[in-house]
């Protein structure tokens, strides 16, 4: 929703929030379930069933189409294929992609625009920080996007909870102002049979109102990000209390599921978690299955590049569009990390299930009444000029958002904007300075956490 429309939404009682979030909703569905959906969902769920040879051929097809749309109609592409002498014609299936160099979300976000393909609009724009604080401006055609959301959906149906099912969402959505802790603490979504729960909001203190509630919701599926539905668990434990409902599956997604939030998780709800890794630039969706995560073959080519020895688990997930014809993105650096499922994939890039990935590991801030608040890396999206950053929570009332130099540096009505952004989603119960650094540091595998929650905050 714009800025007007979220005026106008929180000035609203929550009677009238919920017919505004229930009519945003439908506009949505139509515009995620709308078109070719259908079909799409039909391809994705067939695809389940392929072959490795019908894998291979598919993607072997689509790769050399894409390829050649880029050299044809992308500026960058067409730079870079002269710079380096090919043409599609070389690059014939996925062993050929080795022949491109790896795209850096430093180099797209440099020039994004001559990554647009003229003549193939947008259907959508996709706005994000990335899992590195890098904020990044995508037009995604309505193919692509259609099939992220019908990627979503299988993988839901896949593991018993049928489209349209009643969800419970627990992730970054914004039902209230956080300064607000009068009930109620979730709106309901009547286009998706969805109730989105308030992150911001839980503690001991309004577990009891979000127990009711669920209760009398029974909602079939629990949807949204790891930390916040093990905070949620951790309520319940700490209370003694068994939740009178039982999900029929857990998904979660958005940040790296732990498996000691998978025990507890787990244990109070009684069903199994079934964890989705998906990019925001659209590239690459991998779905939990009993062993491992199974990378869907449609929507992208992924390779797992782990160095000539192979001497370390963890490889740089990289990723190849073979649908955004708007904006394709070839041989892309993601910025995570994952292993391969089996120690027989290591000589190959190509693959096609991974194990463990290992990114978008981050901290959560946790407000003085002690509510926790997981991926906050939402209060960058949107502005710019801000090329990495980095939250500390440097006492139990004060955090710090460190801000890596850059030739442009935001203005004064960004960092006013950001540090609203944060409040917001503090309560305001969080002093927050801005600091520049020259370069904010990384851990031991090269990237850095998004949020850090220095000792002296851990209770």
């Amino acid at each position: 929703m714009g800025s007007s429309a979220e005026q106008l939404y929180n000035l609203s009682p929550a009677w009238l929030q919920n017919v505004l979030v229930s009519a945003y909703g439908y506009r949505l569905y139509r515009k995620r379930y709308g078109g070719d959906f259908r079909k799409i969902l039909d391809q994705v769920r067939a695809s389940r069933q392929w072959s490795d040879e019908e894998i291979q051929a598919y993607q072997d097809e689509k790769l050399f189409e894409m390829v050649r749309h880029c050299r044809q109609h992308v500026p960058y592409y067409q730079r870079l294929f002269a710079e380096h002498g090919l043409h599609e014609k070389d690059i014939t299936s996925t062993s050929d992609l080795h022949k491109l160099p790896i795209l850096t979300k430093q180099e797209l976000r440099t020039d994004p625009e001559s990554f647009k393909a003229p003549g193939f609009p947008g259907f959508m724009t996709q706005h994000t920080s990335g899992s590195t604080g890098t904020p990044l401006v995508l037009e995604v055609n309505a193919l692509t996007y259609r099939l992220a959301m019908a990627l979503v959906v299988e993988h839901e149906e896949h593991h018993g909870v049928p489209f349209g099912a009643r969800r419970a969402t627990f992730a970054g959505r914004m039902v209230q102002p956080s300064t607000d802790m009068k009930p109620p603490f979730a709106r309901m979504n009547r286009a998706e049979n969805q109730k989105l729960f308030s992150s911001y909001h839980l503690n001991a203190e309004t577990f009891p109102w979000y127990r009711r509630e669920l209760d009398r919701f029974q909602p079939k599926e629990l949807i949204g990000y790891p930390s916040a539905i093990c905070d949620l668990a951790n309520h319940y434990r700490t209370g003694q209390v068994t939740p009178e409902f039982k999900p029929t599956a857990i998904i979660t997604n958005s940040e790296t599921l732990l498996d000691w939030q998978r025990d507890i998780i787990e244990q109070v709800f009684r069903c199994p978690i079934w964890d989705y890794y998906g990019t925001a630039e659209y590239v690459l969706f991998a779905g939990q299955e009993t062993s491992g995560y199974r990378v869907n073959p449609i929507i992208g080519v992924t390779e797992l590049l782990r160095g000539e020895d192979h001497s370390e688990p963890l490889g740089q997930l990289i990723a190849t569009s073979l649908t955004n014809t708007s904006m394709p993105l070839l041989r892309y650096e993601i910025g995570d990390q994952a292993e391969p499922y089996n120690s027989t994939d290591s000589d190959h890039s190509i693959i096609n299930q991974l194990g463990r990935i290992a990114g978008r590991l981050d901290d959560y801030i946790e407000t003085p009444d002690g509510r926790k608040i997981g991926r906050i890396d939402h209060i960058f999206k949107g502005l710019e000029n801000i090329s990495e950053a980095q939250i500390i929570q440097d006492a139990p009332d004060h955090c710090t958002i460190l801000i890596q130099q850059s030739p442009i540096r935001p203005g004064a009505d960004q960092e006013k904007q950001l540090i609203e952004n944060f409040k917001a989603r503090t309560a305001n119960r969080i002093g927050v300075q801005i600091q520049y650094t020259s370069m904010i540091p990384r851990g031991a595998n090269g990237k850095f956490k998004a949020v850090v929650r220095q000792t002296s905050c851990v209770k």
